[in-house]
């Protein structure tokens, strides 16, 4: 089953290539990832820059992932967790719930505490990405999906919110939702708990912000601007670029090279009207 939303919509050609932004408050880190996780990604190239003990991912615009890109985030990760580093997952996209579905080790020592799930409407025929938490799943022993109405996960609605709406479940609860922690009968990793409670009240109200930003109001897919809170002092590391100190707004892209052809159709254009100037007037 495709993706919902707007990333069934996306032909490979229009997809970008891995790009990173961070944003280090305090002792936490917030690491933006957009684009394609592929053989040409930059993910280790930025473990030493990541200067922070704790670092939320936040993973909504990662929009595909191969198999050399699964390989290298895995050692991305472990790398990571040998520096002492504690990691969380936030606002996983599809393609990532569909990794750490397939990849035992996917997830490696991280947390994940938000992920998107496909809902479709179909009153609206709309397809629409919700935001779920982990902590949405707490005390089922079968994960079901949240519906619309659940006081636990407000996210889940029709962006059309018409009377009429008949949000579903857009997958196999049971396949797409197998990734979750269910040990010893607790949905919930306290690992994580116990992490983000140790952490600074202004800390916890960020990633709590960041996890409560799901997308627009057309489609449920996650848009760049929803990063915006998290980072007025972010930087962009593309795969030629690792600047860390400048702003990415500032990072400018190489100058294309100026095509020469004009300029030489001028030159003889004048030359030949020169010529012909003498032949008729000088001759």
């Amino acid at each position: 089953m495709q993706p919902a939303g707007r990333y069934t919509q996306w032909g490979r050609m229009s997809e970008k290539k891995l790009t990173i932004a961070t944003n280090t408050v305090e002792d936490v880190v917030f690491v933006k990832l957009s684009g394609v996780i592929d053989e040409d990604n930059t993910l280790a190239r930025t473990t030493k820059k990541l200067a922070g003990r704790t670092v939320v991912l936040d993973l909504a615009e990662v929009k595909r992932i191969n198999s050399c890109g699964v390989r290298d985030w895995v050692n991305w990760l472990s790398d990571l967790h040998a520096k002492g580093k504690s990691v969380i997952l936030a606002r996983c996209s599809p393609c990532i719930v569909t990794q750490l579905n397939l990849v035992n080790n996917f997830v490696g020592s991280a947390m994940v505490r938000s992920f998107f799930a496909p809902y479709y409407c179909a009153h609206c025929d709309l397809e629409v990405l919700c935001l779920l938490q982990v902590e949405d799943f707490a005390g089922q022993g079968m994960p079901k999906a949240p519906m619309p109405g659940d006081p636990r996960a407000p996210g889940v609605q029709c962006p059309k919110r018409t009377p009429n709406c008949d949000l579903e479940f857009d997958d196999i609860e049971a396949a797409y939702f197998a990734f979750l922690p269910r040990d010893a009968g607790h949905i919930v990793d306290p690992a994580l708990i116990a992490h983000i409670e140790a952490l600074s009240p202004s800390l916890r109200a960020r990633i709590e912000r960041l996890d409560t930003v799901a997308g627009d109001d057309s489609g449920g897919t996650p848009l760049s601007g929803s990063y915006s809170p998290l980072t007025h002092t972010s930087v962009s590391l593309a795969r030629d670029s690792l600047n860390m100190s400048a702003p990415a707004e500032e990072i400018a892209p190489p100058a294309r090279p100026r095509n020469p052809l004009p300029i030489v159709l001028s030159i003889v254009a004048v030359a030949l009207v020169a010529v012909l100037a003498w032949v008729v007037f000088g001759g």
